[in-house]
């Protein structure tokens, strides 16, 4: 059986790496620079989405089986949440800036697009597999599975992971064409607030036909993804408002 999920996170990467490379270049910076934070971004992101996801689904696991050594693997090889490995990245970038004294948020700002560019590789994964699947649904692009790691098989569903690949592609794309032209016109990139924004919310529309609420966790009707959508808005508007306070304070 091939290993879908496992294969197009590699080739993630692999795309991921490809276009670092251009944009890196592009902009006349290092690309081993740029390998060297990828390699702390991608380590945090993979702990922190495990987390956010044991955190989350903690209802769903079976603590009695916790020394069950199949059982571990099982649960420790599948089942990230991708807010997660988000925050994990951040704190990843920001380890890495400290021990490695290296401009990490020029980096970012360049290399953005890759993020969502990756994350449409892992939703292709999805797919595949049968994960973060979507409510049930007999409409045009309705998906059925016959074999699934968690969908429900033999009942059309809303192609949700195929939804969102097309969403972080064109994130990537919009992203990509705000740093050529920000470059072109020598303004300062605000690259990752665009992105930020930009994908928390589509993320927070994209909830509402998603149909694994046993692992996203639900609160007052909204899921964990959709409320930390929500606060990712808010803290991005808030710190763009109170920067451009001081900025005209000195003005």
């Amino acid at each position: 059986m091939i290993p879908w999920y496992g294969l197009f996170i590699v080739l993630g990467v692999a795309a991921g790496a490809v276009a670092g490379y251009f944009l890196i270049r592009r902009n006349h910076m290092e690309f081993d620079d740029f390998i060297q934070i990828a390699c702390f971004v991608g380590l945090g992101a993979m702990v922190g989405a495990k987390l956010l996801y044991l955190i989350v689904s903690w209802r769903s696991i079976d603590f009695s089986r916790i020394t069950d050594l199949e059982y571990l693997n099982a649960l420790m090889g599948g089942g990230f949440v991708f807010y997660g490995g988000l925050l994990g990245g951040l704190i990843g970038l920001y380890l890495c800036g400290k021990i490695l004294h290296i401009p990490v948020l020029d980096y970012a700002r360049v290399s953005i697009p890759v993020i969502p560019l990756v994350h449409a590789f892992g939703r292709i994964g999805c797919a595949f597999v049968g994960c973060c699947y979507g409510v049930p649904y007999d409409g045009p692009g309705a998906v059925v599975y016959t074999e699934s790691i968690a969908a429900p098989t033999g009942v059309p569903l809303f192609p949700v992971q195929a939804v969102e690949v097309a969403g972080n592609l064109v994130i990537a794309v919009v992203l990509g064409l705000y740093g050529e032209i920000c470059r072109r016109n020598g303004k300062r990139l605000k690259s990752l607030q665009l992105y930020l924004i930009l994908y928390a919310a589509f993320r927070f529309v994209l909830e509402f036909v998603r149909y694994d609420d046993s692992e996203r966790g639900i609160l007052m009707g909204l899921s964990t993804s959709q409320w930390i959508s929500i606060v990712i808005c808010a803290v991005v508007i808030v710190t763009e408002i109170l920067s451009h306070r001081r900025v005209s304070g000195t003005v």
